[in-house]
């Protein structure tokens, strides 16, 4: 009787241990673990300059300004870019490391473009991209990283697929292709205008729908 017991707990220890997380988990859970923009299969359409004359800013400039100083701008300025209040959650955890480490592998000679752009099969890019990233500081729970598919500077919008997914088995529970459109003064700013927007709709549409679709 005593190993029947024992056996029992340890099948269910086991089944607990490698449950997977669902997309109600992620609707209806507290805690989300924000990874950050992840441009790694990213374009950036037009020339991107500051008006007034300058030069229009490199490939290098964007990868090793541009795209930490975004994902920088997130955490720094949550009351602006509230997390919290984007994905209805109490808590948020974040953890930049891996995509600052996927970001940095960019080839920067091929970031830039003037011919519209898309992903050629979205769910294998997207699939592909998380199924690459590294164990981070958190072992398990559901992560949410921002895909940016590309910033086109002549439609002034950005397009991002908000990714949320399983961080142990790194199964994607939810992705929403959604466009931002930009503005304000600066380089950085300009385009930080259409993540903030792609929050707002996040928040005020989307996030609706995803509990809709799962009976929430």
């Amino acid at each position: 009787m005593r190993n029947l017991i024992l056996t029992s707990i340890f099948v269910i220890s086991t089944s607990i241990s490698f449950a997977q997380h669902t997309a109600q988990d992620f609707l209806s859970g507290d805690e989300i673990v924000w990874y950050g923009l992840d441009f790694s299969k990213a374009k950036f359409i037009g020339a991107f300059d500051q008006g007034a004359g300058a030069a229009p800013v490199t490939g290098y400039e964007l990868k090793t300004k541009y795209m930490p100083a975004w994902n920088m701008l997130i955490v720094n300025e949550s009351a602006k870019y509230d997390l919290k209040r984007t994905f209805k959650k109490t808590s948020v955890f974040n953890d930049l490391s891996i995509v600052e480490k996927t970001n940095s592998k960019i080839d920067d000679d091929k970031i830039m473009s003037f011919n519209d752009y898309k992903f050629d099969d979205a769910d294998k890019t997207i699939n592909s991209i998380i199924n690459g990233y590294a164990v981070g500081e958190k072992k398990q729970g559901i992560g949410v990283v921002f895909i940016v598919e590309s910033f086109n500077k002549g439609q002034q919008q950005g397009t991002v697929y908000v990714t949320i997914f399983d961080i142990k088995t790194k199964k994607v529970l939810i992705k929403e292709k959604i466009i931002g459109k930009a503005g304000g003064i600066g380089i950085r700013n300009y385009w930080a205008k259409s993540i903030f927007n792609v929050m707002v709709q996040v928040e005020k549409t989307f996030y609706k729908q995803w509990k809709k679709n799962n009976g929430i």
